[in-house]
């Protein structure tokens, strides 16, 4: 199972699998209060959407291999007991765009809203985020660091 480190309001996994990383995002979304938005961060092939299949896979009880990243149209939503928003904003260019195509109206409803590339959005994200880093280790781990606000 994955190591456990805590540091002030931050918390640190070390990942040795694809099942661990998948277990951890399971075990966070069980910690989630309706309306929490999560902001990711973290290199192409680093592990974001493979803890985001534990997590929206536990919320809306939708198989893991139905959850996949929306690269290409921005926005995948599922549907379950919580209703999950998944936001992929590799493609996009500006802020801006995300706010003039009305994406962030989901931050104001009872759903989970999950962010890849969260840094795109600069610092337009809501200031109660949970902020979830994920790369790569030497050694072949993921290292991923949750970081609640205070």
């Amino acid at each position: 199972m994955e190591e456990r480190h805590v540091q002030g309001c931050i918390e640190e996994f070390f990942s040795k699998s694809h099942e661990e990383t998948i277990s951890l995002g399971r075990s966070f979304a069980r910690t989630l209060e309706a309306g929490s938005v999560i902001c990711f961060s973290g290199d192409l092939g680093a592990g974001k959407t493979t803890f985001m299949k534990g997590l929206i896979s536990e919320l809306t009880h939708c198989l893991e291999e139905e959850v996949n990243s929306p690269t290409f149209i921005y926005m995948n939503e599922y549907h379950g007991p919580t209703s999950v928003y998944h936001f992929d904003l590799y493609r996009l260019s500006s802020a801006e765009e995300f706010f003039a195509m009305g994406f962030d109206e989901t931050f104001t409803q009872e759903s989970i809203v999950c962010i890849e590339w969260a840094e795109r959005l600069e610092d337009l994200a809501p200031e109660d985020c949970i902020h979830i880093s994920v790369c790569h280790c030497a050694d072949g781990r993921r290292n991923i660091q949750i970081k609640r606000p205070m």
